[in-house]
């Protein structure tokens, strides 16, 4: 037991305390390979030292990881903090540990006197802690911030973290994973060298959120910290406290968001950091090719090395001359062996180590080279393009290495709606027929109504899809088109998407291409440009707005954002208007709508006549799918990625051909109809002949030659106008209150009962 005349002495100057005798031998912390010490800062108020004996219990019983602990304290605390200290002390094991205590700046708040405090250790880091010390923590909290195990990053750590949000703030708990944060706030452990150099003690002073300013201005990518800790330490209580104030003095408004939501992000954020820190390594793509189509692969191969990218390039068909090739590349020529088989000796030599994508032509003499390949790199991507596509690869040049490794990932399937219309279900199917893959394999499945005619039946039952299954669905009762849409698709996991065609929708053979690169952009892409809140892609470019409620309306999106002023009038855009002439939806929402409609068409929250988009035509829409799946766009504030080419080139097209929501009518009026919505198709350019390089697809007729950040895409309503993120978010919000009652914002992503106030 400590002795009780070991007394602690007063600080007078933080250049040189006065320490309690016998307690001045410093420890060392080991973390994995490197050796750490930790000091901690604990602020004394009138809370502190009535518990003072507990503060320091839980410091002392982690003793072989602290060195140093100072003690902050008002000058009108140092008396009665010597007493509670010394009685605390008197019960604790002994500890090879500097304890003191430091003036607290009579200008300085108590963040200030923390940081102040901080400035006088001399370790390695530094556990800051407010008033409430560690008696609110689980263990596993106290062990991270005590250091107790290995971090994978030198980075402040701790279990509350403050990060901006719309016009706000949001505050961060623990997680399964850490999580990144604008900055942290008390406890938490950070490296001494991050420390402020300078401590303002000016009045107003949001002291942590200058520290975090100060990390993430390293230049290591740490942003503001890490919150990590236990998962019961989720508690938000702390983070009124904490919340900045805005330029007029007021607390700035404090956003509660999905946990999902952001864990996602993060650690995506961290995978990218560690992809680009590991660049040389880790970006590497061999490209396996005969010469003759090296001159279509090659713009890929040159903007991945100019990106800093490895690239090596394999032609296992002996030597030639390889010019014209846009850069300079690494090429190596593998002779064949004796009857045709490769010299996997000579490859074992040349096979780059490690390996992230192989890019191929489909060809089978590639075969045993392919197999060997994925026996000896099997955590490679790998990704055999046919010969018959290569001219229309130019799209290709634009995917980052991130999106090439998700190539296979996302698994899109088609989904064909279809009655008594022969005509235009060939019509589809041909198109589908005709468009490009790129090597990748689709399901198929064909809904068919109760009252489907026999030619129609005929064709179905005849159908050969080469690139996948077919799975027939045949109707005994008749739905009708609301439940033959909804009930044609669901996901199979997070990764499945469906691409929802009614059968008078044709497409255009660059269909697959723009989904392929607009999906792997925004779904798979940068953390910063993937948003919960983009529920599809359209592959038809909209010509009229009809949800106006005087009607019907002409749109060209070109002309509103150059009207607008805006940089790129041609940028694609989000719309929180769904479409239904050829668009793919996502998983989540899907399955959210699902849920949704069965809620509206159940009436467990409100009549079916009840209107919940206030002043938009579809409220009219009784039979239609559209109208319930607006109503959930509008409450959530989704938003679906449209395309915006020239002369309203367009993906897929509708020919509006008799059926459920087309009435038969007077040709010259149809035909007059049929132009407002008909688009033309973006045609498949002429293929360039061999050696010419790729054609010109058209599909990166965008800003820049690449698809915007999400940040940059206009945002347009359910009526056509630009707007932002933050303003159809806060619209559904009100909206859903006012029909709810429900003041509390939903937490959980894509939950329709949270939504809906059902529980």
């Amino acid at each position: 037991m400590l002795s009780p005349t070991r007394l602690l002495s007063n600080t007078v100057s933080p250049a040189s305390p006065p320490v309690i005798p016998g307690l001045v031998q410093h420890i060392h912390t080991s973390i994995g390979p490197h050796t750490r010490t930790l000091g901690a800062i604990l602020p004394i108020t009138s809370d502190t030292w009535h518990h003072i004996d507990v503060h320091l219990r839980m410091l002392l019983d982690y003793a072989d990881t602290l060195t140093e602990i100072v003690l902050v304290a008002p000058t009108h605390y140092h008396a009665k903090t010597r007493h509670a200290l010394q009685a605390a002390l008197t019960r604790e094991d002994e500890a090879d540990i500097e304890i003191r205590i430091t003036p607290w700046p009579v200008s300085a708040d108590q963040d200030a006197a923390i940081l102040r405090a901080a400035q006088t250790l001399s370790t390695d880091w530094v556990l800051l802690l407010d008033e409430i010390g560690l008696r609110q923590f689980g263990e596993t909290t106290r062990d991270v911030l005590l250091l107790r195990g290995e971090r994978p990053m030198t980075a402040p750590l701790g279990p509350r973290g403050i990060d901006y949000y719309l016009d706000g703030i949001t505050c961060i708990t623990p997680s399964a994973e850490p999580r990144r944060a604008a900055y942290l706030v008390p406890p938490m452990v950070i490296p001494t060298a991050f420390l402020l150099q300078e401590v303002d003690y000016a009045s107003g002073t949001d002291h942590w959120a200058a520290l975090g300013d100060s990390v993430s201005r390293s230049g290591l990518d740490l942003s503001g910290g890490l919150v990590v800790g236990s998962l019961e330490d989720s508690s938000l209580d702390w983070c009124s406290r904490y919340a900045p104030t805005g330029l007029d003095g007021s607390p700035m408004p404090v956003h509660i968001i999905d946990e999902r939501m952001q864990v996602a992000t993060e650690l995506a954020v961290l995978a990218d950091q560690k992809d680009e820190s590991h660049n040389e390594s880790l970006g590497v793509i061999l490209v396996v090719a005969h010469l003759v189509d090296l001159q279509y692969l090659s713009p890929i191969a040159c903007g991945l090395q100019k990106e800093g990218h490895r690239v090596r390039v394999l032609i296992p068909d002996g030597r030639g001359a390889a010019d014209d090739l846009g850069c300079t590349l690494l090429i190596e020529f593998l002779p064949e062996a004796i009857k045709g088989q490769l010299s996997l000796d000579v490859l074992a030599h040349t096979l780059p180590e490690p390996l992230t994508v192989v890019l191929s032509v489909t060809e089978t003499s590639f075969l045993q080279l392919h197999l060997f390949l994925a026996a000896h790199r099997p955590s490679a991507t790998y990704i055999q393009v046919p010969r018959a596509d290569l001219p229309y690869t130019d799209w290709m040049t634009s995917l980052t290495m991130n999106e090439w490794k998700n190539w296979h990932v996302p698994q899109i399937e088609l989904s064909v709606i279809t009655n008594d219309r022969p005509r235009s279900l060939r019509r589809l199917l041909s198109s589908l027929d005709n468009a490009r893959y790129f090597g990748d394999k689709l399901d198929m499945r064909v809904n068919l109504e109760k009252s489907a005619d026999p030619e129609t039946l005929r064709i179905v039952g005849g159908y050969a899809w080469e690139r996948g299954s077919v799975f027939l669905h045949h109707r005994i009762v008749h739905g009708g088109l609301l439940p033959a849409v909804v009930e044609s698709w669901y996901p199979r996991g997070n990764d499945s998407y469906g691409l929802i065609l009614e059968d008078d929708v044709e497409l255009s053979p660059l269909f697959y291409a723009y989904l392929k690169l607009t999906l792997l952009r925004y779904r798979y892409g940068r953390p910063e440009d993937r948003s919960p809140h983009l529920f599809g892609i359209s592959l038809y470019q909209q010509k009229n707005l009809e949800l106006r409620p005087e009607g019907r309306h002409l749109f060209d999106a070109r002309a509103l954002f150059a009207a607008a002023a805006l940089p790129h009038a041609h940028t694609p855009y989000l719309s929180q208007i769904p479409c239904s002439w050829g668009a793919l939806y996502f998983p989540e929402h899907w399955r959210e709508f699902h849920a949704y409609l069965s809620a509206r068409l159940a009436e467990h929250v409100w009549p079916l006549p009840q209107t919940v988009v206030p002043g938009v035509r579809s409220n009219r829409w009784t039979r239609s799918w559209k109208r319930y799946f607006i109503e959930l766009v509008f409450l959530r504030g989704y938003v679906m990625l449209y395309p915006n080419y020239a002369a309203h080139a367009s993906l897929s097209t509708n020919h509006l051909e008799v059926g459920s929501h087309v009435r038969d009518v007077p040709t010259d009026a149809y035909l007059r109809k049929k132009r407002l919505f008909n688009v033309p198709l973006m045609a498949l350019p002429a293929a360039p002949e061999d050696g010419a390089g790729v054609a010109t697809t058209g599909l990166l007729e965008l800003p820049d030659e690449h698809f915007p950040a999400w940040a940059a895409l206009p945002v347009l309503d359910l009526l056509g106008a630009i707007v932002d993120q933050e303003t159809i978010l806060k619209r559904g919000a009100e909206r859903r209150v006012e029909l709810t009652g429900c003041e509390n914002p939903p937490v959980e992503l894509y939950d329709t009962d949270e939504l809906l106030c059902i529980r």
